[in-house]
């Protein structure tokens, strides 16, 4: 009972901040207080309607042998390359996203993944000579839905539902 008085009471001073006007100079007519009504509360939760659960995080993509060197027949090509794998399904565009830390971003080519394709395929990306060295954040885009990847030495797994999926702009 005590919790539940508790939980009134913050509700009546959150609603009550919300009902509060400035003040003006140039009024002149007064207002009537306003009363403060207090919603009903049924069932066992006071917070608001049940949200629609989140699906737990699934693997999506496998990235694996990630290694980053400068080309053999010039010193001047910096290019990483790798495998993706998908674990299910049918993709038409698959596609390896570096961002590094100043949000410079590489892409690397689209291949099709799954159904009659292979479910494994290399890629290949191509940073700048600067980033030598540095490690970047790796993303995987399925079709249209880019997915973040959770490094684990020079690989890693696409997860879904860690962050909102964002829809590709390109």
């Amino acid at each position: 009972m005590r919790q539940f008085f508790s939980l009134i009471l913050v509700l009546a001073v959150l609603l009550s901040a919300g009902c509060v006007e400035e003040e003006t100079a140039n009024t002149t007519a007064t207002t009537a207080p306003t009363s403060l009504a207090m919603p009903a509360v049924t069932g066992t939760s006071a917070s608001g309607p049940a949200a629609t659960p989140t699906p737990p995080p699934a693997e999506m993509a496998y990235l694996a042998g990630i290694t980053c060197a400068l080309g053999d027949k010039s010193e001047a090509a910096y290019h990483c390359n790798g495998d993706v794998r998908i674990r299910s399904g049918a993709y038409d565009e698959v596609q390896i996203i570096a961002t590094y830390a100043d949000n410079n971003t590489f892409r690397s080519g689209v291949v099709s993944l799954g159904g009659n394709d292979a479910v494994s395929k290399s890629f290949f990306l191509f940073p700048d000579l600067k980033y030598q060295g540095q490690t970047p954040k790796y993303f995987v885009r399925l079709d249209r839905t880019v997915y973040p990847v959770i490094m684990s030495g020079d690989g890693g797994v696409a997860w879904s539902n860690i962050l909102p999926p964002q829809e590709a702009t390109e």
